[in-house]
């Protein structure tokens, strides 16, 4: 029953002797996600996804899809294939969807989803006419401030 966590649980964790040599920070290839303690370390790691739930890191998705047609269709995941390494990977968050609840709530170009577990960008936040007018969630310029 130990053998699992005794010889094979060694070879993932990048403390282990045998972790260090099969995953390293200095490759292009990702840290077991469990590994990630820090939402924003697990957020860049193309192969992992946080849980505000849960406040953990799991490995995305994206990673179960084996071919570009499969990847490209799961929008629910936000799955993209990138050629160069022949995977399917989470496309990278940027922005305010980046921020975990607790960051997005204190900034004030973001709001926390009515779900209360994303965050997005506020819509309509413009400080001239132009760019209310040019915005294309079809903004409306009402000249009131804040």
């Amino acid at each position: 029953d130990e053998l699992p966590t005794k010889v094979f649980g060694d070879i993932c964790d990048p403390n282990g002797v045998f972790g260090k040599s099969v995953v390293s920070m200095n490759t292009s290839t990702h840290l077991p996600c469990k590994q990630h303690t820090l939402m924003g370390a697990c957020n860049a790691d193309a192969g992992c996804v946080w849980y505000d739930t849960t406040l953990s890191c799991a490995d995305s998705p994206c990673l179960q899809h084996c071919e570009q047609v499969s990847c490209t269709n799961d929008t629910a995941n936000t799955c993209e294939w990138v050629a160069g390494k022949a995977q399917c990977e989470k496309k990278p968050k940027i922005g305010c969807d980046a921020l975990s609840v607790a960051e997005c709530a204190g900034n004030p170009e973001c709001e926390v989803s009515k779900d209360k577990l994303s965050c997005t960008g506020k819509k309509c936040i413009h400080m001239t006419e132009q760019g209310c007018i040019a915005d294309p969630d079809l903004c409306v310029w009402n000249n009131i401030a804040g």
